[in-house]
């Protein structure tokens, strides 16, 4: 029987911060970002397995913070790469070296994105299950100019037409193992999963709603709108 496995990505080292402390470790209303998502995922009765992959140099911590919060669905903490891509490829290979089976679905999702919701999780599993792939996106609310100078137009987009995607983004692990295999070998990196999976031809991918609170933590002020988002929901930690 196939399972569910979330494969959360945390390598990111959070620059645009301003912080010696990665984003995905900042306190959020005194609780780390990374424990709001793993704990989304823990509760949701659909995932049977965590996988993070985590910046190199804060895996103990990770480990430390997840025996205090009880996430107990945590299989491995797995070193991130360079990038996103060789991140997810990572996971990947651990699952791979421990015989998971291809038609396992695997959900993918950025762990500064803690306002993810168990509806939003499901779905995803619901998709991917029946069509092989699945990609949280949120319909655009403005037109798009099209420009590949930036000082000029000639093409644009109705916004009816236009998603903005987020994660998670959802695949068969032996979709996904094909796809990473070939990128690598074409010795090409894409920014995002669903753009590999596009360029390479892995199509059509199929949309999941997403939630207009389903963002991602970039910038200092984020934090700031995070934190009255915990106020207003239900991301705090029992």
């Amino acid at each position: 029987m196939s399972k569910n496995i979330a494969i959360i990505t945390a390598g990111g080292s959070g620059d645009r911060m301003d912080s010696q402390v990665p984003k995905q470790f900042l306190d959020l209303n005194g609780i780390p970002v990374i424990i709001h998502t793993l704990s989304k995922f823990e509760k949701c009765d659909d995932i049977d397995e965590i996988i993070v992959v985590c910046l190199h140099g804060w895996e103990d911590s990770l480990r430390k913070l997840a025996s205090e919060y009880n996430i107990t669905k945590l299989v491995t903490i797995v070193t991130g790469g360079n990038n996103s891509q060789e991140s997810v490829s990572r996971g990947v290979d651990f699952m791979v070296e421990n015989n998971y089976s291809d038609d396992d679905v695997v959900i993918v999702h950025e762990s500064v994105r803690p306002f993810i919701s168990d509806r939003i999780i499901r779905d995803n599993i619901k998709t991917c299950s029946r069509y092989g792939n699945s990609v949280t996106a949120i319909r655009g609310n403005e037109s798009f100019l099209y420009s590949e100078d930036g000082v000029s137009s000639e093409k644009h987009y109705m916004r009816e037409a236009m998603y903005m995607v987020q994660t998670p983004q959802t695949f068969k692990l032996g979709v996904l193992v094909g796809a990473l295999n070939e990128a690598k070998k074409r010795d090409v990196v894409f920014q995002s999963l669903y753009l590999m999976m596009s360029e390479l031809k892995y199509v059509p991918l199929y949309i999941v709603d997403g939630d207009r609170f389903n963002i991602k933590l970039t910038y200092p002020e984020d934090l700031r709108l995070f934190e009255t988002l915990v106020s207003l929901t239900e991301c705090d930690i029992d």
